[in-house]
């Protein structure tokens, strides 16, 4: 192989445009002379448009990128351009992105656009008086959601009543349902539940394979053992012991036994894999009767007030749907009364979630076309009621406020083995720094723990949630 040494080349091109000059030199000098601003400004423009490409290129994913952020954070148009804003002063400025820039943001319905024009000063180009060279970038997010499952676990006990708290919390829950649904172009991607929960959880006609209208749900499949003679109502009133209003006790694979003092439900109060029957809650009206040789407990309303469905939810379990009216029908009719127990709650809420028995309408696990997440509210820390829970009779049991922490934390950790997204709020300013620390890390994240001080707050924290939920993505 001939090898050519690049010196040897230059002098060989040196020896032809020589002897090329030399016999034409005259016509080269006056070509050169038209020729070389031409030239030289082809060069020029070339690395100049280079250049602005690159910029616009930065631009481009900075657009995107503070776009995503603001629409996921802001709804008002003020407030998604000030964040805008703020994105690109923190992460894109002037010198980073190579010019000087103008970001605008323009909010239409769900739709938030940005556009940025840079200006990028030129180098060669300066010299043939093109100073500047303008390149714009726009991106549209679509604030819309697709393939969502969320089920909220609302916290529906007696502190509730003070300062009217429920109704911050039916405004909140309200908020936050009309949101989700505004923000989707078919509410078949929207599916959202509802757990009330205090010192139990109704699940209504549910149970007995019925819907509210009493049609047929889930091939009327039955779920709670009602006892001969017991009959569903909705009368809140009713001091019939016959008449059951809904609740449902923890599931005790060895039954109950009026003569224990370790009737534990464990691990059936915290877990997803029973499926049912459950026995009715009934809050056991017994009264202190003289038998002659000392005093019993035998049943009936001598010395108690309390009526069988006493601290039983007003509001049943919403399964899963995309029924907007629905869901806001329930959450207009919460009401504040019983005990916190906020692990039997969160347990309903994985049971409405699964696609398993004995609520069906929840997507496999595995499906990556859907979104599961659950958001869990409560106004103080779990106690245990000194008669009568979802644990039956409290004299009949050593479950503390402790155990129902603990078996509250499993089943926030199972819920996120399972993938599920879980976000937790405490409300009011009586909450304890510990309390908060309990829910902070039954969080998936510490940004998805939130704290609400007051019923604005609360209102405001169930939006920002909602928003997070909203699956972004770019549209243009």
């Amino acid at each position: 192989m001939t090898r050519i040494k690049w010196n040897q080349i230059v002098c060989r091109l040196k020896e032809k445009c020589s002897d090329y000059i030399r016999c034409s030199s005259a016509t080269i000098a006056v070509s050169f002379a038209l020729m070389a601003p031409v030239v030289i400004g082809s060069a020029g423009m070339a690395l100049d448009f280079a250049q602005a490409y690159l910029v616009q290129q930065r631009l481009a994913q900075a657009i995107d990128a503070s776009a995503l952020a603001a629409a996921a954070s802001e709804t008002s148009q003020a407030g998604i351009q000030a964040k805008v804003d703020s994105f690109f002063e923190a992460n894109y400025p002037e010198e980073k992105l190579g010019a000087a820039f103008d970001p605008v943001v323009s909010v239409i319905g769900s739709e938030v656009t940005v556009t940025g024009v840079a200006r990028y000063n030129t180098f060669f180009l300066a010299l043939i008086g093109i100073e500047q060279i303008d390149v714009e970038a726009e991106t549209t997010v679509v604030r819309e959601v697709q393939g969502l499952e969320v089920v909220m676990v609302l916290d529906n006990t007696g502190s509730m009543n003070s300062n009217n708290n429920i109704q911050a919390l039916r405004d909140a829950a309200t908020s936050f349902t009309e949101i989700l649904f505004d923000r989707t172009s078919n509410p078949e991607y929207v599916k959202i539940g509802m757990v009330p929960y205090s010192s139990s959880v109704n699940v209504g006609l549910y149970g007995l394979g019925l819907d509210p209208a009493g049609g047929v749900y889930a091939d009327g499949d039955v779920f709670v053992d009602l006892p001969a003679g017991t009959t569903y109502t909705n009368n809140v009133w009713t001091q019939n012991q016959s008449e059951w209003r809904g609740c449902v006790l923890a599931y005790n694979e060895g039954g109950y036994d009026a003569g224990s003092t370790v009737n534990d439900p464990y691990p059936n109060d915290a877990r997803d894999s029973y499926v049912g029957p459950w026995d009715p809650y009934r809050f056991e009206i017994y009264g202190w009767n003289w038998n002659g040789g000392g005093w019993t407990q035998t049943p009936g309303v001598y010395g108690d007030y309390k009526y069988p469905n006493h601290n039983c939810p007003e509001t049943t379990v919403v399964p899963l749907t995309s029924d907007e009216d629905k869901l806001l029908t329930s959450i207009a009719g919460m009401q504040a009364k019983g005990f916190t127990l906020g692990n039997y709650g969160m347990t309903w809420g994985w049971r409405v979630l699964s696609p398993e028995e004995p609520f069906e309408e929840g997507r496999d696990w595995d499906d990556l076309a859907w979104r599961k997440a659950i958001v869990m509210m409560t106004d103080g820390i779990n106690t245990m009621e000194n008669n009568y829970t979802a644990y039956w009779r409290t004299r009949n049991h050593d479950i503390d406020p402790g155990d129902l922490n603990t078996r509250f934390a499993e089943v926030c950790e199972l819920l996120k083995d399972e993938g599920v997204t879980v976000y937790t709020v405490t409300f009011t300013s009586g909450v304890s720094e510990s309390s908060k620390d309990f829910y902070r890390n039954c969080a998936s994240s510490i940004d998805q723990y939130y704290d609400a001080p007051s019923q604005d707050d609360l209102i405001d924290v169930f939006e920002t949630i909602s928003r997070e939920l909203s699956n972004l993505h770019i549209k243009s």
